[in-house]
C-alpha cells in the first residue's frame, strides 16, 4: 500500500475516533473540545474554524440557568467574534485559554465531588 494511502487511511480512522469520541462525551468535554478548537483556530489564523467554534459556544449557552455568567461569557464571545472578524488572534486566544483554563478546573471539581 503506497505511503499517501496509508497516511489517508490513518487519519480517516483517527477522525472517526475524534468524532465518536466528542459524540459520546458528556456536555463539559463537548465546551472544553470547543474551547480546543477556537484557541487552535486563533493559533493558525483560521477565521472560519474560530468563528464556528465561538458561535457554537455561543449558542450553547443557557441564559435562564446560567443567569449573569452567560450574559458575560456572551459578551465575551461576542469581542473573540468582532476581533477574529478583523483578524485578530492573539487577545481571542489569551481569553480564550483563561476561559478554557477555568471551565478545566471547574470540571475537575466536579468530578471530584460525584
Amino acid at each position: 500500500m503506497p505511503e499517501t494511502a496509508v497516511r489517508s487511511y490513518t487519519t480517516k480512522n483517527l477522525n472517526a475516533y475524534k468524532e465518536q469520541e466528542i459524540v459520546l462525551s458528556s456536555p463539559e468535554k463537548c465546551v472544553l473540545h470547543l474551547y480546543d478548537l477556537a484557541i487552535q483556530g486563533c493559533l493558525i489564523g483560521h477565521q472560519e474554524k474560530t468563528r464556528k467554534a465561538l458561535k457554537t459556544l455561543i449558542d450553547a449557552l443557557n441564559f435562564e440557568a446560567g443567569g449573569e455568567i452567560a450574559m458575560r461569557l456572551f459578551g465575551l464571545y461576542e469581542y473573540c467574534l468582532r476581533l477574529v472578524h478583523e483578524e485578530h488572534y492573539e487577545l481571542p486566544k489569551t481569553i480564550l485559554q483563561g476561559l478554557r483554563d477555568t471551565w478545566q478546573k471547574l470540571m475537575g471539581v466536579n468530578a471530584d465531588q460525584n
